[in-house]
This record gives structure tokens, C-alpha cells and sequence, in this order.
């Protein structure tokens, strides 16, 4: 192959795994912050059953919380602590998570403050119940959908083993030596990446949408 060919399929290979790898990183987050909702909704009843505000609860999570949500509420009690309104404190950890399942909770914890509710707690309950079999249906379903995504990893990787093969005969290895077979080659590689990246999403499960975006404010 030319010095160029080269070049070209390692620049593409570098973006398909850097890309990949922002993808995982930002899967492995989600994920992890996903799962620690029924935790942290667990740690605000039990608070709130203590007799703390719900700015108290909200704070603790902070430093009692999972470890992967704990950062925002750090920055909410800060803020809460600076003076700052608690809708706009509020405000902040909701756009911070951005999720259907903690607009939810901020909503209900808003309302809650603003206008009393003697079913607070049972309304987080039932939101703890719903979070936790939904994460679990997903769960489930990401497991079924590992076949799409393994089909995509051997799509991408069995015509190169063809290829592999291919080269070792002498009369493969002067075809693809010329430029016509150089330029088969950087085609193949790319089309590959497209074919890869289009199963990729295929097999991605939809988001549920957000219905709370508005933001909290006072009747003040």
C-alpha cells in the first residue's frame, strides 16, 4: 500500500475509535446515573420521613448520595447555602441532569415546596417504583438488542478478515498494491465505517422525551 493509503484508512480508523470511545464514556455515565435514581429517591423519603426540608434532603444527597450523581447536589447545597432561591437552585439540577425521570422528581419536590402536600411522599414512592421496573425493562430490552450491535461488530470486521486472507496470495497483494486496488481498499474502509455507524443506531433504544423544560419560578 502507499504511504498515503495508509494515512487515510489510520485517520479513519483513529475516528471510529475515538468516536467510539466518547460514545461508551457517555453510555457508561448515563448509565450509571440512571441507576442511581431509585437510591437517591430512597435517600430523600427516608429524609424527608425524618423531618428535613426538602432543600436539607436535596443537600445530603451531596454527600450521601451515589457517587455519580453526588457533584450537582454539592453545587445545589453551595448555591442554597449562598442565598440563592431555592427554584433557581432547583432550576440548576434539573437542566444538570436533563431526564425525564428527574424533571419529574424536581417538579414534584417544587410543588411540594411552593404549595404543601401531604402526599409528597407517597408521590416520590410511586416514582421510585416506576424508575426502578422501567430501568429494569430497559435493562432487559439492551440485552435482547446486544444482537444488533453484535451483528454490527462482525459486519465490520468480516470482510476485512476476507481481505486478510486474500492479501496472502501473491497475485491479491499486486492487485491491491495499484492504485485502482489502493482506492477499492480507502472505499471499503469507509463504507464500513457507515455501515457500522448505521447499525450503531439502529440498535440504540429511543429516549423517552422530556415533558417538564420550563423552568421553576416563584409566585412572587
Amino acid at each position: 500500500m502507499s504511504f498515503l493509503t495508509l494515512i487515510t484508512i489510520a485517520l479513519i480508523i483513529s475516528l471510529a475509535s475515538v468516536m467510539a470511545y466518547k460514545k461508551y464514556v457517555s453510555n457508561k455515565i448515563a448509565l450509571n446515573r440512571s441507576n442511581a435514581w431509585p437510591e437517591v429517591l430512597d435517600l430523600i423519603i427516608a429524609s424527608l420521613q425524618s423531618g428535613a426540608s426538602i432543600s436539607e434532603s436535596l443537600s445530603a444527597i451531596g454527600k450521601v448520595g451515589p457517587a455519580f450523581v453526588r457533584e450537582p447536589f454539592l453545587v445545589f447545597s453551595t448555591k442554597i447555602e449562598s442565598g440563592e432561591r431555592f427554584e433557581a437552585a432547583l432550576n440548576y439540577l434539573k437542566e444538570e441532569f436533563a431526564d425525564p425521570i428527574t424533571d419529574q422528581l424536581f417538579e414534584a419536590l417544587y410543588f411540594a415546596s411552593m404549595f404543601g402536600s401531604r402526599n409528597s411522599i407517597k408521590v416520590l414512592r410511586e416514582l421510585s417504583e416506576y424508575v426502578s421496573s422501567d430501568l429494569a425493562l430497559r435493562g432487559e430490552i439492551q440485552i435482547r438488542f446486544g444482537w444488533i450491535r453484535n451483528s454490527a461488530n462482525l459486519a465490520a470486521v468480516a470482510p476485512w478478515l476476507l481481505f486478510l486472507i486474500l492479501r496472502t496470495q501473491e497475485n491479491a497483494r499486486n492487485a491491491y498494491a495499484q492504485p485502482a486496488g489502493q482506492t477499492i481498499i480507502i472505499l471499503g474502509v469507509l463504507t464500513t465505517f457507515l455501515a457500522y455507524l448505521w447499525m450503531q443506531k439502529i440498535a440504540k433504544l429511543p429516549k423517552s422525551k422530556r415533558l417538564f423544560t420550563l423552568e421553576m419560578s416563584s409566585n412572587e
